[in-house]
């Protein structure tokens, strides 16, 4: 009688063991979903800490490089707002190279490339006319050569593209226009005159003519990437991409020009086209407001 009682007390004592060992394990194991469920909800509100964090410091080193007016600082100080996985170097790889992002990812049906700033140069042009397809429909602009526009300053030269430019750019289903923009030729006359509505990849080198003809295009017609040279101070510079920054393009790459020390080329994405891109957003780096 004894060792069965001995035995039955035994084997309560293993149960209520096995049973607290149980509710132990449970129990923990939930603290640890719940730690770990903090810890990820601390990381997100970390990362949007540092996005913030990010954004108001980048403001704060563009608007103090301004003020210190030198070209080569203010441009490392210009960081990026978005992420493009798939950056693509088109064209030269010194000047007159751009990056684009994802350019196979345009919509090869119906897609417009507008080219401005040839200088019988159109390295661009065929390049990404091959990465797209060759379906594109491209739209090219400029004055004489730059070179003759120096020798005669103030005077408007308008002259036709070289006939070997002409025969390459009509072999890439390209259409070429002839004057100085804004003030003999505007963007948004280009695209009327070649039927189309909106357009895809911008490429802009006009020596200057950007700060006056790229933000009546921008305000009333749709563009989903460009890629633009600014010239000018550290002051000129931040305020085109002000303008850049009011129609909701954000930056994803900086490539200052060696060749011009007050010369850099940006690559800028609409916000609208981001996710066709697969490009992801980081913080925004541009201060608004004029200076």
């Amino acid at each position: 009688m004894a060792s069965n009682s001995g035995s039955l007390s035994m084997f309560l004592l293993l149960l209520i063991l096995m049973i607290t060992v149980s509710n132990y394990l449970g129990t923990n194991k939930i603290d640890l979903q719940l730690s770990e469920t903090q810890r990820n909800l601390k990381i997100l509100t970390n990362t949007d800490s540092n996005f913030n964090d990010y954004s108001i410091q980048s403001q704060k080193d563009l608007l103090e490089q301004v003020q210190r007016g030198i070209n080569q600082e203010f441009y490392q100080r210009v960081m990026p707002e978005v992420v493009c996985k798939e950056k693509v170097r088109i064209g030269e790889k010194s000047d007159g190279g751009k990056y684009v992002c994802k350019p196979q990812a345009v919509n090869q049906e119906d897609c417009t490339i507008m080219s401005l700033g040839l200088n019988n140069q159109i390295e661009f042009d065929e390049h990404i006319s091959k990465v797209t397809g060759g379906k594109c429909t491209i739209l090219g602009a400029d004055i004489v050569s730059f070179k003759s526009y120096l020798i005669i300053r103030n005077l408007i030269l308008q002259a036709e593209q070289s006939p070997s430019t002409k025969s390459k750019y009509a072999a890439i289903n390209g259409q070429l226009f002839v004057g100085k923009i804004p003030e003999t030729l505007t963007l948004p006359e280009m695209l009327e005159k070649s039927g189309k509505s909106k357009v895809d990849f911008l490429k802009i080198d006009i020596e200057g003519g950007e700060h006056t003809g790229l933000e009546p295009f921008i305000k009333d017609y749709s563009v989903c990437q460009i890629f633009i040279e600014i010239h000018g101070s550290p002051s000129a510079h931040l305020e085109m991409l002000q303008k850049m920054a009011k129609y909701n393009f954000r930056i994803f790459n900086v490539n200052p020009n060696f060749k011009c020390t007050t010369c850099c080329e940006y690559s800028l994405i609409n916000e609208n086209c981001m996710e066709h891109y697969g490009v992801v957003p980081l913080g925004i780096t541009i201060p608004k407001g004029n200076l």
